[in-house]
């Protein structure tokens, strides 16, 4: 996904709005977030199309 696709999603994820959202590279109402957590605390976001494997991530 480019800077500015994925910078659309993560900045929704940030507000507390729940997937799925449409792919902006395939269409397909297939893209799913996620957190990678550090002792305990949300240190990144993700998210990936499950149809065609985009993803974009951003520090949290």
């Amino acid at each position: 996904m480019s800077d500015d696709e994925g910078s659309h999603l993560i900045s929704s994820v940030e507000r507390g709005e729940s997937g799925p959202w449409t792919c902006p590279e395939c269409g397909e109402y297939a893209v799913e977030s996620g957190q990678r957590f550090e002792q305990g605390r949300v240190v990144g976001h993700a998210l990936m199309c499950f149809a065609c494997q985009a993803e974009v991530v951003a520090p949290a």
